[in-house]
């Protein structure tokens, strides 16, 4: 922090920034408005620059830019303040309250059945929440404190957050019947060229986004994009309906269905990574084992693509029978 400057402080800005009026903000920090508006105005003045500007009367405010940019930071510092209390905690042993783990709808739901089942079996005294949302989701969802770990597909770009990745596959076509690349057996990159598709948003999934953007320019290829989806569900119904094709997950394929036919890409130059996100260094007991049961689960399904897809389904041999799946809740 800066010298001089206490963790209050940047709580009396943060709280003042959210109701832009003294009196409502001293209450809410349950001191004097006078004491509230001689600590700001110190603040400004230690630091050099106005956050506030006062209308008449003095009780209004409204934030300079400069406020607003002090104000963001400010509640990232009371954030990490907070989170290393709970860390401390939670290293101790003494996690409080709900371990919230979210994860993307585009990852394969047998491998959210085994992360559940592992999580609840190794911890069974935690209050385990499972929320599903996209990455992009999951990733604010960290900054702001609201979750503790994702299963995301990667990779957003956010410094603050750390990736770890740990199983890769290949993104399929989903075409209806009557399309002319269903007769294929072989389906490659090139041929989404000029091909009218259906993608997933990509503000929702990063890699439908800029990334995947970038990799068409390198290659060459450009499809036409005919509808951006918000969900699996959505690009495979539009996509029967209109007669395109659909660039999904595997996840896409369960369950399946008579109007659609999912091809795999001969190549793997469009693959997508499902990683755990977290701040920073994984140091409570339950993401540390998280952390470990993935890494012995899924590290050895690298190498050559035919042996990894046998172990691949091997590992999710007995999911196919007994796994569902998992419930969506919405963040609380």
């Amino acid at each position: 922090m800066y010298p001089g400057i206490e963790l209050r402080l940047y709580r009396y800005v943060s709280v003042l920034a959210e109701e832009l009026n003294f009196t409502q903000a001293a209450m809410r920090l349950h001191v004097s408005q006078p004491t509230l508006s001689t600590q700001i105005r110190d603040l400004e003045r230690e630091i050099n620059v106005k956050l506030f500007e006062r209308t008449k009367g003095g009780q209004q405010v409204t934030l300079t830019s400069a406020g607003e940019a002090f104000a963001a930071e400010a509640r990232l510092t009371l954030l990490h303040a907070d989170r290393a209390i709970q860390e401390a905690r939670s290293a101790h042993g003494q996690h409080a309250g709900p371990w919230r783990l979210g994860y993307s709808p585009l990852i394969d739901f047998r491998i959210v059945h085994k992360v559940q089942r592992f999580l609840s079996e190794t911890h069974p005294t935690t209050d385990l929440r499972f929320l599903s949302g996209h990455t992009s989701e999951h990733v604010d969802g960290l900054l702001r404190g609201q979750l503790q770990a994702g299963l995301v597909i990667l990779t957003p770009r956010e410094e603050r957050v750390t990736f770890y990745g740990f199983h890769s596959e290949r993104l399929m076509l989903a075409l209806p019947k009557e399309h002319a690349l269903a007769k294929r057996k072989h389906i490659e990159v090139t041929d989404l060229h000029q091909l009218p598709l259906v993608k997933i948003r990509g503000d929702l999934e990063p890699r439908f986004g800029e990334s995947l953007k970038l990799l068409f320019a390198l290659i060459r290829v450009q499809p036409r994009i005919f509808h951006e989806a918000t969900t699996q569900a959505e690009a495979v119904e539009v996509a029967s309906h209109h007669g395109v094709a659909a660039l999904v997950t595997p996840a896409a394929a369960h369950p399946e269905t008579d109007r659609i036919l999912f091809r795999r890409f001969s190549d793997e130059i469009l693959t997508i990574n499902t990683g755990l996100a977290h701040l920073g260094e994984p140091t409570s007991p339950i993401l540390k084992s998280l952390r470990k049961f993935l890494s012995e689960t899924f590290e050895p399904l690298g190498g050559k693509e035919k042996e990894r897809v046998g172990r691949q389904m091997g590992l999710f041999e007995e999911d196919l029978r007994t796994a569902a799946w998992p419930l969506r809740k919405a963040y609380t």
